[in-house]
């Protein structure tokens, strides 16, 4: 039994080749003796692989997305991020803001992308819990 991963092989390479759905099957079933993809057994998709190969059918390779790496310095989008958090919290005063960033990640103002990371993670939490500025504590705890 074929993975879907190869079963969307085949019909790939099908495409690619331009071939109509009556000589696809015909070739399933010179190769492998089967009338569709979902028949074929690992040996017979082999042998259609290798004749579509043989045809022409070059496998097209992705290369994944570059991301940035979390040592570089901080991005416009986290300190966006970390000033949209901090004013749900209703955090408008840059002391407390510097507190909260050094008690996170050891210095006053987030420097790198992690540290960023950091930062925007734990606020995100206080978010969620409903912690609010006005009684100092969660939402759950108000009960």
């Amino acid at each position: 039994m074929l993975t879907r991963g190869q079963k969307a092989l085949v019909h790939v390479a099908k495409n690619q080749l331009g071939l109509d759905d009556d000589l696809y099957r015909e070739i399933l079933m010179q190769e492998a003796g089967v009338s569709s993809a979902s028949e074929l057994d690992y040996k017979g998709f082999e042998r259609v692989m290798k004749r579509f190969r043989k045809l022409g059918f070059r496998r097209k390779r992705t290369q994944p997305a570059e991301r940035p790496q979390p040592g570089g310095t901080i991005t416009p989008r986290q300190q966006a991020k970390i000033a949209e958090l901090y004013a749900a919290l209703g955090w408008t005063d840059p002391r407390r803001q510097m507190g909260f960033s050094r008690r996170v990640c050891g210095v006053p103002w987030p420097q790198t992308r992690a540290q960023a990371n950091k930062v925007i993670e734990a606020l995100k939490q206080m978010v969620a819990r409903g912690y609010s500025e006005r009684t100092g504590r969660g939402a759950a705890e108000d009960r």
